[in-house]
């Protein structure tokens, strides 16, 4: 009921970034009609409205009650690797829950570190990671991310670190564009650059809503051994994989963000 009372407040009344999700949608999808185009569009609201109260809900619930919840369906995947002693780079994207990921320690022998950028509200960001690492997930900010998996490497430690691969760089910092979602798009290297350097293994994270407060997720092994593929393939494959995740049910993706803010000149 909270969540569709959300739905309701921020489709209907607050109208929050009705102008940005539909524009996306739109360029996203082209040959769709305007009646699916809002068919989609109010289906992601109301996702939105139940990612809101999926967001507090582990606060006080143990492992056990979450886990009917968010169903792991290969962790056998991430264990063979684990045990032929390789670390693994897990890329996702803004789909379905990933906050839910936090129950990845339960299922998984790898230490298991995420990657985060600080709020600059101290609450929030005590809260985000107190729910972020209450089921045994490490925490490490982007700028010690490098330097701190390293360690973990030169100390004999077999990690997992995963990574949403979806955020818009920084101006600044575009060194490589691609085609996503039928858009001249600016991607991140960091999940391939930190592979190649570390030797991880990089795995492709597939997030799928099966209804409402339940989903599964099915890992994709795209490379084992990352140093001797070809440069940029492994951004292209998560890339293409997330893609079709999003083509397939495309009302679960995080529409909202502005994740076209930047246009590529040359």
């Amino acid at each position: 009921l909270v969540g569709d009372l959300f739905h309701f407040l921020a489709y209907r009344i607050l109208r929050y970034r009705r102008e940005v999700v539909r524009n996306h949608l739109n360029n996203s999808f082209p040959n769709k009609s305007i009646p699916e185009i809002k068919t989609i569009e109010s289906k992601f609201y109301r996702h939105l409205g139940d990612r809101f109260i999926e967001w507090f809900y582990p606060l006080h619930r143990s492992a056990d009650e979450m886990k009917p919840r968010y169903i792991f369906k290969n962790p056998e995947l991430l264990n063979h690797l684990y045990d032929k002693g390789i670390s693994v780079v897990g890329v996702l994207g803004h789909y379905g829950n990933w906050e839910w990921l936090s129950l990845l320690p339960t299922e998984a022998k790898h230490k298991v570190w995420a990657i985060h950028k600080p709020l600059k509200n101290k609450y929030f960001n005590g809260l985000i990671n107190r729910l972020r690492s209450k089921y045994g997930v490490h925490m490490v900010t982007v700028k010690d991310s490098f330097r701190k998996l390293k360690t973990e490497k030169d100390n004999g430690k077999i990690t997992m670190t995963y990574f949403l691969a979806d955020q818009s760089p920084q101006k600044s910092k575009i060194k490589y564009w691609t085609s996503f979602l039928n858009q001249v798009t600016p991607v991140f290297l960091g999940a391939e650059q930190i592979a190649r350097k570390l030797d991880m293994a990089v795995v492709f994270f597939d997030i799928k809503k099966v209804k409402r407060g339940f989903y599964e997720i099915e890992f994709k092994l795209l490379s084992e051994n990352p140093k001797f593929e070809e440069k940029y393939s492994l951004t292209e494959s998560h890339v293409n994989e997330l893609e079709k995740r999003i083509k397939s049910e495309p009302e679960w993706w995080l529409w909202s963000h502005k994740r076209w803010k930047h246009k590529r000149k040359n």
